[in-house]
């Protein structure tokens, strides 16, 4: 998707703000425009908002209830039907999706803020997510997820590799590390 630099964002306190990997995951998804989309761990709204653009029939989930007000707030000033749900990634999803989206907590910290804090090896969360979003894909549904390269993505794809396939979308370089988007489909069977 391109970038659009119309849409109204504001950001409330205590929610992320939109920065670098937001912007290099909005870019390295591809829609038709169609698509049932989650954006899961949505912040202020910015990647619900681009889905919604774009066409999609978008639901948006945050465990921070700021966040889930923060995205409300984005989707009524650009005048989208977002659904908002305050959920620990898929606690308070039920349904199924053609298309997941995530700008996890991936960094390899711990007890810093629940935006960036990825616990050991930047993973922890992403491990969580991704036993759990195979569940919750349509048939032939995909999700796009960003990472870093201070993330342990290694260990990731070795742990899941009898069940996703990761390919590498997008990167970007930055002085202190490189961030990286992937489509991660579900394999068969």
């Amino acid at each position: 998707m391109k970038i659009d630099a119309n849409l109204k964002i504001d950001v409330l306190d205590g929610v992320y703000k939109p920065a670098e990997d937001s912007y290099l995951l909005i870019k390295a998804i591809e829609v038709e425009g169609k698509e049932k989309a989650l954006d899961m761990g949505c912040g202020t709204g910015i990647v619900a908002l681009h889905l919604a653009k774009y066409g999609c029939d978008v639901t948006a989930a945050d465990v921070n209830e700021k966040a889930i007000e923060n995205t409300k707030i984005n989707a009524e000033k650009n005048g989208f039907k977002i659904r908002c749900v305050k959920s620990n990634l898929f606690s308070n999803i039920k349904e199924k999706f053609d298309l997941i989206v995530f700008n996890p907590p991936y960094l390899p910290t711990k007890n810093e803020n629940i935006a960036w804090d990825g616990g050991k090896g930047g993973v922890e969360i992403i491990k969580e997510f991704l036993k759990q979003a195979r569940n919750h894909l349509n048939k032939n549904g995909k999700i796009y997820m960003v990472m870093s390269s201070l993330t342990d993505i290694k260990t990731l794809k070795e742990d899941f590799k009898n069940i996703y396939d990761f390919k590498e979308v997008a990167k970007e370089k930055f002085f202190f590390e490189k961030l990286c988007a992937f489509v991660i489909n579900p394999k068969s069977g």
